[in-house]
């Protein structure tokens, strides 16, 4: 199966299409977790990649897109910035969304039938630390406990917008938020959700890929040995404050099969986000 995890920036109109085009283009996905995606929008983007189905949090909590002032711009008074899931075959069912989270509007799960096996999937995008400050390592660390309760097959991808530093050795991983910090005042941080050793137990889908290709890996470690391990955003618009804040992460019910972090390609599409695709197979 083909998993895609991408940030949309929002886009709607003929811009929400040539991304669903792009990924169509890159030979679809079966399930897509996406973010920023506006709800005038994810109908074109779905058409265009070909998928057969999208839930929207709109259409589960319509609510939670009343707020104002969370659009993710300073001083902004837009409406937040919401996430979604679409895929191909059988819908998702038994949405779930977390109401008690700071900015609830950005986390999804459901369930979906993936080779037959139902999995829990679940869209994220993290608020950025610099307008929202606390909120963000509180909303992943309840996201994490939350993961780490759940059963059977998980599929996990978002806009973490971190790791800071997210080198090739896994222990040296460092968010912006990391538990032991200053700033955090004694709280826990969220290397809790994707750190170095998450509480969940699901794995980054890259760093699995990776494992099993130690030659890809040394290139990375002789070329940037403090990461990142690829490109998924950039801080500044020269292109020169690389990260990787776009990943997939998976339960031990799935082998990684490829991994592919499309960057310029969306960027040019009308993005800020590179698109992530993952080929994945289940287990029995």
């Amino acid at each position: 199966m083909r998993v895609a995890s991408w940030n949309l920036k929002g886009r709607s109109g003929g811009a929400a299409a040539s991304l669903g085009s792009l990924l169509r283009d890159r030979g679809g996905a079966d399930l897509v977790l996406l973010q920023e995606a506006s709800p005038r929008g994810i109908e074109k983007f779905s058409d265009a990649a070909g998928l057969d189905w999208v839930l929207h949090v709109r259409d589960v909590a319509p609510e939670m897109l009343s707020a104002r002032g969370r659009s993710g711009k300073k001083g902004g008074r837009g409406r937040p910035r919401s996430v979604a899931l679409a895929g191909r075959g059988e819908p998702a069912r038994c949405p779930v969304v977390f109401p008690d989270v700071p900015l609830p509007e950005k986390v999804m799960a459901a369930s979906v039938d993936l080779d037959g096996v139902t999995t829990t999937v679940v869209t994220y995008h993290a608020p950025t630390g610099v307008q929202h400050k606390l909120k963000k390592p509180d909303q992943a660390v309840r996201l994490a406990r939350w993961l780490a309760s759940v059963e059977g097959p998980v599929i996990f991808g978002g806009d973490f917008n971190t790791p800071k530093l997210d080198p090739p050795d896994q222990r040296d991983i460092r968010t912006h938020w990391h538990s032991g910090d200053d700033k955090l005042k004694g709280l826990p941080g969220d290397d809790l959700l994707v750190g170095p050793e998450p509480i969940h137990g699901l794995r980054d889908v890259l760093r699995l890929y990776l494992a099993d290709r130690p030659d890809e890996l040394d290139m990375i470690r002789a070329d940037r040995p403090d990461g990142p391990l690829t490109t998924s955003y950039c801080t500044d618009r020269a292109g020169e404050r690389k990260y990787r804040y776009d990943a997939i992460w998976v339960s031990s019910h799935f082998t990684v099969a490829s991994v592919e972090y499309v960057y310029d390609e969306a960027i040019e599409a009308g993005t800020d986000h590179g698109l992530v695709l993952a080929g994945l197979v289940v287990g029995s």
